[in-house]
């Protein structure tokens, strides 16, 4: 999956402001301003059971991006707001409340007062300034410094007093503060001397005792087995109550059991030591759903999820390229003509690949983002069916030709065959079975592609140091269903703007036009004007095919009858995102 990338920037101090309202000792004796969540009820109790397929690298959210390290961490922390995962709209958390100036630049959070970490100690404006402090340092490395960057620069953060801050950012931001969600507070007092002294990096890692490791979530670490289980306890000082005003969670505890082998993972959940999957592989879903009715289990499929595959060809204007070739040249010429592009779209048989590769459990795609994205997504885009005559002709109509009849189109000065080098990764078994699927589409209209399976560091060589391929078969998987968070997608300038990143300006009239829409998209405090920018954006795409989507799998999940208040979800973790909330019977 390619990531968006945290872009460097210089370390831009924390400012600090002299309190004005309540110092630290009126914030420790305030009584807990808690989150009470209406229509919510359960009962205590109960050891919920999830397997992940690793094990943790450190026990900081701040440092670590694998999704089976932050599937435990983000139940060990908090964030300032949160997105619902079932809404998909920004809700307070540790922030109650907060103002936004007119000009969208500047925003007053409220903390909440009298909260605790899960060790005792107190949550202040002291602790929001240090995690800021983190985040811009590079040195630090926190995975999630990108996602709070704009345009390449961190919001300026200001303390009022100890239960206020103001972040100030250099333009108006349209998504508003929907990037700090899942931005992790980090207690100063426990974490300030290592930060100090360098090692950040190994204060919480595998081997920490649990009573070191301190958070806002909902659990806390009770015990690490390496190669074995993770099992988190209820957080006594969080901050959430249900309607009846019982403090959450419902849950004793979480046990995370350690299960690299998904194949291995079903089985378990099959035979009830399991109590959630967060993903099913098609064939295992398949296999559940003759036997549903017969178990103590549900399933569901949500349908389509943000990740896609994407086919592109490779943009990068010669100058660029490390190594140069006249064949390079030629192919620079073709890959650039968006006949030609079009034609490939029109070649892929998505419907094929989804029922083949995915067993029917996915959806073929047309733009650039998934249509489960119900938010964002623009249902007035042109579906291009298979269709291989229309390919042959676009072709045709851009001088390719088969002169010698041995069923592959010639092209460029020369009159070369066209025989595509196709990059995608090795190991995955879906998009090796894809990259097969698209071979043989194009040999129908007379284009060969030779299939290489890489690495994934070798295919990030080849994308982003060396530029030395033909096209390539990869997936983008977006954190949100806002555009906002992709911009290194988007913009010409972007270091993820696969086909041709970085660019000094827009190669293309039409990619001048996306870079416009897009800063009209991430700076416009109108929501239906932001819409209007991106479908914009959509429509644009769906003629260019700068990257050309292929299908969305389809989220496929899984629950025990015995856990209750789930709340499915396209965004992951599907099933544990709302982990406070989730009962579990013990009968």
């Amino acid at each position: 999956m390619v990531k968006i990338s945290r872009r460097m920037a210089f370390w831009i101090p924390v400012l600090l402001a002299t309190a004005l309202g309540l110092g630290i000792t009126a914030q420790q004796s305030a009584a807990p301003e808690y989150l009470r969540l209406g229509r919510l009820s359960g009962a205590r109790g109960g050891n919920l059971v999830v397997a992940v397929n690793a094990d943790p690298s450190s026990f900081n959210r701040m440092l670590t991006a694998m999704f089976a390290h932050t599937t435990v961490t983000d139940r060990m922390s908090a964030d300032l707001v949160h997105i619902n995962r079932a809404t998909m709209e920004l809700e307070p958390a540790l922030a109650k409340s907060w103002e936004v100036s007119r000009d969208g630049r500047s925003y007053t959070i409220h903390l909440r007062r009298g909260l605790r970490f899960s060790d005792g100690s107190p949550f202040t404006a002291d602790d929001v300034l240090f995690t800021f402090q983190v985040l811009q340092d590079p040195k630090a490395g926190a995975y999630l410094a990108g996602q709070v960057e704009v345009d390449g620069s961190f919001p300026q953060v200001t303390k009022i007093d100890q239960s206020t801050v103001r972040l100030v950012y250099q333009r108006p931001v349209g998504m508003g503060l929907r990037s700090l969600d899942s931005v992790p507070i980090l207690p100063r007092n426990r974490l300030a001397a290592s930060y100090n002294g360098g090692t950040l990096g190994s204060a919480w890692g595998p081997d920490t005792p649990p009573g070191e490791i301190a958070g806002l979530g909902p659990f806390r670490l009770r015990e690490y087995r390496r190669g074995e289980r993770i099992v988190l306890e209820r957080n006594p000082y969080y901050w959430k109550k249900d309607e009846a005003g019982r403090t959450l969670p419902y849950l004793d505890t979480i046990t995370f059991l350690i299960i690299p082998d998904r194949n291995s993972e079903a089985m378990r959940f099959q035979a009830g030591e399991i109590d959630l999957l967060n993903s099913f592989n098609p064939e295992s879903y398949t296999s559940f759903q003759r036997t549903q009715g017969r178990g103590n289990f549900t399933i569901r499929n949500l349908g389509p999820g943000l990740a896609m595959d994407f086919l592109w060809f490779n943009m990068n204007p010669l100058h660029k390229r490390p190594i140069q070739s006249e064949q390079d040249a030629a192919n620079l010429a073709l890959f650039s003509r968006p006949e030609f592009r079009q034609a490939v779209s029109y070649a892929l048989d998505r419907e094929g690949i989804a029922r083949s590769v995915f067993l029917g459990l996915a959806a073929p795609q047309f733009g650039p983002i998934s249509s489960g994205n119900s938010k964002w997504y623009n249902r007035g885009l042109r579906a291009a069916a298979q269709d291989p005559s229309r390919s042959r002709a676009l072709l045709a109509g851009i001088g390719l030709t088969d002169r010698d009849g041995d069923g592959i189109l010639e092209y460029g000065p020369t009159r070369r065959p066209l025989v595509i080098s196709l990059l995608t990764a090795r190991g995955n078994t879906a998009r090796e079975k894809t990259a097969q699927i698209i071979k043989d589409n194009l040999a129908r209209i007379g284009i060969r592609v030779d299939i290489r399976l890489l690495l994934p560091n070798e295919l990030a060589a080849h994308l982003l140091n060396t530029l030395d391929y033909d096209a390539i078969l990869f997936a983008f998987t977006p954190t949100d269903v806002v555009p906002d968070l992709q911009t290194d997608f988007w913009y010409s300038s972007g270091k993820n703007h696969a086909w041709s990143p970085a660019q000094e300006k827009p190669q293309t009239p039409w990619e001048a036009v996306i870079d416009q829409l897009i800063t009209r998209l991430v700076r416009s405090l109108d929501p239906a004007d932001r819409r209007k920018a991106f479908f914009e954006v959509q429509e644009i795409w769906n003629r260019e095919l700068p990257a050309i989507p292929t299908v969305a799998p389809d989220i496929l999940i899984g629950w025990s009858d015995r856990v209750g208040n789930l709340v499915p979800s396209i965004l992951p973790p599907h099933l544990l995102w709302n982990a406070e909330e989730l009962t579990k019977r013990t009968d």
